[in-house]
């Protein structure tokens, strides 16, 4: 008997299972890895933001604007859009746990992640030998601060408490005792790209100085911290666009400050700061340390110590230097005054205005302001774009080059900046735009040297605006005003003070330069701001007697109230055939109120009115050969502004 067997093809029932299994296993083990992986990027994607928080909350640690103020932090004002304080009272001295700088501690959004940002600072101080840094109060002053910031978020999983921290050491340079080198600032190596953010028309004008570069000065930002000390900082930069962004090539900051000084025999002392060409560039030099003429800073707000250090120390001329602080100076020292007029002799107190310029990272004393030209306009009509803009910095170009170097075309006023037409009980803020021109230097200490004005009077050369050293200037605030005719027109002039909001309510604090029309009248009233030419006109302090001031005169127009006018007169018809006729009077709006005969009234035009009156006679009796073919005397107006009163010569119906 023969036995036959089968063996059956295929999976059994616990290979499928194992099979799935492994496959099961991969599956979760891929998904884990992937989990993983995209958590992995998330928390990298974090960290990276969280340093990013982090380095720049300790560069705005850094860049405090005094040692020490009054102010305390926590009470300065907070940019409503931004929530970053104001800085310019911002100290080294503010910087403390959770405070200090512009950045405020809190939370910070970025994109749908929230970071929390902190700090604590612990404060250092020198021995007696300034070798062993310590915690101890052993000096009256703090030498440096160390920061610790602390950037945490809500991870995800396990990562419930992820932090990014950064020490970092901010060191107190007080600028009276910081070594000040005799060679120029040097550009160094090309450092990162810095990015602009313009600032914007009417209180901030471009001027273009180059084919693709941009020059504007930010609003003057005056800190009045006392009676007698008066800060007012303003940055003057170069930029040009570049795609979206805006790079800023130059940026130029400046500090003027008012002191009172305790005048010395002679000392230590640096010769000003200035601006030196080396026939292609202009660039910042700083002065060199002398025996000269000095005095000490005496009585001054704890805010201004540090800046009064300098300006009363180095603000004193001496043969020795060919270059002056105050211009026309010849030999020795320029005179200073005390607070009654008369000449300060040693010992004396007297008060000072400089102007500091920051090189190298500290503010250095630098040459007087200059102010060479005043211009007065409604700030409503220079916003961008607009045709009073345009020719404001026409004329602005054209200044700055005949003045420096007798190139450039005719300079001009705008024509379209007075007179400034209002409707009676309207309200309008006027601008007062100066512009500081500063001489250069070449390695000879020759002023204005050939070689620089032959490369400015070149026109092939398209940056010969931006060599020259000028800075465009809203000096609204800080000139003085004045109407000729307050009872038509008046104009506001209060003392100066700190602007608390500079960048949504620049002229809230104090107010200079804002009209109010109180009666109809054309012309009502002549607007004069005046502004002294020197340091003077930027800290409001009189210094020196006798000043010289530059001030510029617009006129105001006051129309009627809710912009309605009329135009009324009489009108005179003869008729040489005998016949009569009926006359009618109409202007471009439609027909006018004849009375009494020959006396026309049109009303309700609204101001500024554009359009003309027109008496029109036919006659209408008599036999038809010698009826009037029709005539007419017509009277136009451009822009009128207020009622007026047209009598028509007398016209012949023939």
């Amino acid at each position: 008997m023969t036995l036959h067997t089968s063996k059956n093809s295929g999976f059994s029932l616990i290979e499928v299972m194992v099979a799935v299994l492994i496959l099961a296993i991969g599956i979760l083990a891929v998904s884990k890895l992937q989990t993983s992986l995209l958590r992995s990027g998330s928390d990298a994607n974090n960290r990276s933001v969280a340093a990013s928080i982090a380095q720049k909350k300790i560069d705005d640690l850094r860049r405090f604007v005094e040692i020490s103020t009054l102010d305390d932090w926590s009470d300065l004002a907070v940019n409503s859009v931004t929530s970053l304080k104001y800085p310019i009272s911002l100290a080294f001295d503010n910087i403390d746990d959770n405070e200090g700088g512009r950045i405020q501690a809190g939370t910070i959004y970025s994109g749908n992640n929230a970071f929390n940002l902190s700090w604590t600072s612990d404060n250092y101080y020198y021995t007696g030998l300034n070798q062993v840094a310590t915690t101890t109060a052993v000096a009256s002053s703090v030498s440096f601060k160390m920061a610790h910031v602390v950037v945490t978020w809500d991870g995800v999983g396990d990562d419930t408490n992820s932090v990014v921290s950064f020490d970092t050491f901010i060191n107190s340079y007080d600028l009276s005792y910081t070594a000040l080198g005799g060679a120029p600032a040097s550009a160094g190596t090309p450092g990162p790209v810095a990015k602009y953010d313009p600032l914007g028309a009417p209180d901030v004008i471009d001027i273009l100085v180059d084919s693709a570069q941009d020059r504007q000065t930010s609003k003057p930002l005056p800190d009045v911290v006392s009676d007698d000390n008066t800060l007012v900082q303003f940055e003057v930069v170069t930029y040009h666009q570049d795609g979206s962004d805006f790079v800023a090539d130059r940026k130029e900051e400046f500090l003027t400050a008012s002191c009172k000084c305790d005048l010395a025999t002679s000392g230590l002392g640096n010769t000003p700061g200035y601006v030196l060409w080396d026939g292609v560039n202009r660039d910042d030099k700083l002065g060199n340390e002398i025996n000269k003429a000095t005095a000490t800073e005496t009585n001054n707000d704890s805010a201004a110590k540090n800046v009064c250090n300098v300006c009363c120390r180095d603000h004193h001329d001496d043969t020795a230097s060919t270059i002056k602080y105050v211009a026309g100076t010849t030999t020795g020292d320029h005179p200073h005054y005390k607070a009654n007029g008369t000449v300060a002799s040693s010992g004396d107190e007297y008060v000072e205005s400089c102007r500091l310029k920051r090189i190298d990272g500290v503010f250095r004393a630098f040459q007087d302001w200059s102010l060479k030209d005043l211009t007065v306009m409604n700030r409503a009509d220079l916003t961008d774009g607009s045709q009073l803009q345009t020719e404001y910095v026409d004329y602005q170009k054209n200044f700055i080059l005949n003045y420096v170097a007798s190139a450039g075309g005719t300079a001009t006023k705008p024509t379209l900046r007075s007179p400034v037409s209002m409707t009676l009980g309207a309200q309008q803020q006027l601008e007062a735009r100066g512009v500081y021109i500063d001489n250069v230097y070449d390695v000879a200490g020759s002023e204005n040297p050939a070689s620089y004005l032959t490369y400015v009077q070149s026109a092939s050369h398209t940056d010969r605006l931006e060599v020259i050293p000028f800075a465009e200037v809203n000096l609204s605030l800080l000139a003085s005003w004045s109407s000729d005719n307050p009872t038509n027109v008046t104009v506001t002039n209060e003392p100066a003070d700190t602007v608390v909001d500079p960048v949504n309510d620049y002229y809230g604090t104090y107010s200079r330069g804002s009209v109010d029309a109180l009666v109809q009248a054309t012309p009502a009233a002549d607007i004069t701001a005046t502004i002294r030419d020197d340091n003077d006109g930027l800290t409001q302090i009189i210094s020196t007697p006798g000043p010289t001031n530059l001030s510029d005169t617009i006129t105001i127009n006051v129309g009627a109230s809710a912009g309605l006018i009329s135009i009324s007169g009489t009108f005179a018809v003869t008729y040489p055939l005998g016949n009569t006729g009926s006359p009618t009077v109409s202007s471009t709006d439609g027909p006018c109120l004849i009375t009494g005969g020959n006396n026309y009234t049109c009303s309700n035009l609204v101001a500024p009115w554009t359009g003309s009156v027109q008496v029109s006679v036919a006659v209408t009796t008599g036999k038809p050969s010698k009826r009037c073919s029709g005539v007419s005397a017509t009277y136009a107006v451009s822009n009128l502004l207020t009622n007026d009163t047209n009598n028509f010569a007398s016209f012949a119906c023939s």
